[in-house]
């Protein structure tokens, strides 16, 4: 979709990896910012479980929020990408039909939403709804600690006219984040890791949109759409709270453009994420996996 808008700040990886420059690519993800290019751009995006995958090299050193995540077209590629950078990664069968799985009720464009329960269905999974009472909070939250944390972080850069006047705004901005204000964000963290963390007792996984809408055209961002700065509240929560949520587009049955559904699994269980991702990805090709020969 050449019109909207490629995604966040790793959206130079999810457009290469859409335009078939290359197979893979790497992005980092602190509130949301693998999974939604990869929504914008039509392809799979993981972040993993907090802390799985290393993130030496990467910048700042201290995030207890950022998350280093690979792109690809295909469940195949992704899974593949994962053995590479996450040593003990280890490829998981597809879930068994009828699997019981939540799709967790938020904010949503309600055709986005009808077409992305109807994927899950036709993958074969049962499905439930489900209501997070601390989700938004857990939104509001995740601002809190990424203000926190930037300011720690790159605040010696302002005043001296080293970076963009938008981005020293939003630092300045951010450095008003109190300790207090903290305090209560990780009081969120904590209740709403522990609501997540129940509901994966009761459900394999969690299922909602990655995006609350399509992407915004470009001619919108342009113009100063709020929409842009809408694209995160449906992925943020997760970053929060640690557990592995990987988004894979689904077709729209209109003029062939793509959304993205979100797994959302038990923390450490990427590997299980991936399998329903890549059993969403055969469903919707009409493909069924090979049998198995023995030797």
């Amino acid at each position: 979709a050449p019109d909207r808008v490629p995604g966040g700040s790793s959206s130079g990886s999810a457009s290469a990896v859409a335009a078939g420059l290359a197979d893979i690519a790497i992005g980092t993800d602190t509130g949301g910012s693998v999974r939604v290019p990869a929504a914008c751009c039509g392809i799979a995006g993981l972040k993993p479980t907090y802390g799985r995958v290393s993130r030496v090299g990467a910048h700042p050193l201290e995030s207890s929020l950022d998350c280093v995540g690979p792109f690809a077209r295909s469940m195949d590629d992704l899974i593949a990408a994962m053995q590479v950078i996450c040593p003990g990664f280890e490829v998981q069968g597809l879930p068994s039909a009828g699997t019981k799985v939540a799709f967790l009720e938020v904010g949503c464009d309600p055709h986005l939403q009808a077409c992305l329960g109807a994927a899950a269905d036709r993958a074969g999974w049962r499905r439930g709804n489900l209501h997070l009472s601390e989700f938004e909070a857990a939104f509001a939250a995740g601002l809190t600690v990424i203000n926190f944390e930037n300011w720690a972080a790159f605040g010696h850069l302002t005043g001296k006219g080293l970076i963009g006047a938008d981005v020293e705004t939003r630092l300045l901005a951010a450095s008003r984040t109190t300790r207090e204000e903290l305090a209560q964000a990780e009081a969120v963290r904590t209740a709403f890791t522990q609501q997540v963390d129940a509901a994966l007792e009761d459900f394999a996984v969690l299922l909602l949109p990655t995006l609350p809408t399509l992407p915004p055209t470009l001619s919108e961002a342009r113009a100063g759409s709020k929409a842009v700065a809408g694209m995160t509240p449906l992925v943020r929560p997760f970053n929060l709270s640690g557990h592995p949520a990987l988004t894979v587009p689904v077709e729209l049955d209109c003029g062939g453009l793509k959304v993205g559904l979100q797994i959302v699994g038990r923390k450490g269980q990427d590997e299980r994420v991936c399998a329903f991702g890549a059993q969403l990805q055969l469903s919707m090709a009409g493909q069924r996996p090979a049998a198995k020969t023995k030797s």
